[in-house]
């Protein structure tokens, strides 16, 4: 008997019951769910994390260079290299965001998104899904428009110059590494 047969091979979770212990919409709520395992265990305390879904994308313009973001990161402590990204609002489709992310972030349309799917953040306590995307056929359409706390500076960027700048340690965030890897293996970069 391998370990997964002791668990259910995979089965899902039953919830029981939810608790929320804080919540402050959009943001963030955090709950404690009592979960009742396939091999018939109690966990009476596991905690959930809910954040809003995000869409976040690499854009490529037609010459093959890539738009970034710089700016300080709080979560992570640091200045980093980024790529447009936002929450997905209420009634909203996670393509339709992320082309409101670029225009509002950038300045920049794009003509084409290839989405590389939805992924929960963590897989133990959920903190929301993120949508990947590559979109191509970029093009200036005006100037950004955020009203948004972050700063930051957008810069033009080639693979090779993206590449070196994950290499010394300047993409900080999961998401962000993911979607650029997400791109990378679907246009053989």
């Amino acid at each position: 008997m391998n370990s997964t047969d002791a668990i259910g091979s995979g089965a899902p979770w039953k919830v029981m019951q939810t608790h929320t212990i804080y919540d402050a919409p959009p943001f963030v709520t955090l709950s404690v769910e009592t979960v009742s395992l396939p091999d018939g265990r109690v966990v009476n305390d596991y905690h959930q994390v809910h954040l809003p879904d995000f869409s976040i994308a690499v854009p490529i313009l037609a010459d093959g260079r890539i738009l970034t973001l710089w700016q300080y990161k709080h979560g992570a402590r640091c200045y980093s290299m980024t790529f447009p990204a936002g929450h997905v609002e209420p009634g909203e489709d996670a393509v339709e965001a992320m082309q409101r992310e670029l225009r509002e972030e950038t300045g920049y349309v794009a003509e084409n998104a290839v989405s590389f799917g939805s992924y929960a953040v963590s897989g133990n306590q959920g903190c929301g899904r993120a949508h990947l995307f590559a979109l191509t056929g970029c093009r200036s359409a005006g100037v950004a428009d955020h009203d948004d706390l972050e700063t930051f500076d957008l810069r033009v960027m080639t693979v090779e110059e993206i590449n070196a700048a994950i290499d010394q340690g300047h993409c900080s965030i999961l998401p962000q590494l993911a979607v650029w890897l997400a791109t990378r293996a679907h246009f053989g970069f």
